[in-house]
């Protein structure tokens, strides 16, 4: 069973039982990457909180956003990235073990996620490239995203 959604390019809307809502936004990151194959960010926000029930792990909000990300996937056939921040309010390695089970319940057989984690300014985050098993240039994926880790991962200055 899924919430109603409602499409604006690229940023997919749906409001929860409790009217809280939530956004699924992709953002094209193919030249940051400096990759030939599409690559899309994807972040997903709780835009308005009236209630305070996380509705994350409610099996109705998953399904939801599991079927926008699959029907991004289908659209576009691109690879996809996603961050967890931890500094805003420390839940990120709870949201990460989150995505890992949504993955591991209804991805694992069609695609190949990569987990990495990132730090930035003293704080740990953790990250994902997420693309099909079928796809012929994986490695070449995979080795764009370490190097955008590993560019993220050095101290500046």
């Amino acid at each position: 069973m899924f919430y109603p959604i409602i499409e604006d390019g690229d940023v997919f809307y749906f409001e929860t039982d409790t009217h809280n809502k939530v956004s699924v936004e992709f953002s094209d990151l193919t030249n940051l990457f400096e990759s030939v194959f599409p690559i899309f960010c994807v972040d997903i926000y709780r835009t308005q909180n009236t209630e305070r029930v996380n509705e994350f792990y409610g099996t109705k909000t998953r399904d939801t956003i599991v079927k926008i990300i699959k029907e991004f996937f289908d659209r576009y056939d691109c690879a996809l990235v996603a961050f967890i921040d931890t500094s805003t309010d420390k839940k990120g390695r709870a949201r990460n073990r989150l995505f890992q089970s949504w993955f591991d319940k209804f991805g694992r057989d069609d695609f190949l996620i990569e987990p990495r984690e990132i730090v930035f300014s003293e704080s740990e985050s953790y990250s994902f490239l997420i693309i099909r098993k079928s796809y012929g240039n994986a490695l070449a994926l995979v080795e764009a995203f370490d190097r955008f880790i590993k560019l993220a991962n050095e101290p500046e200055g």
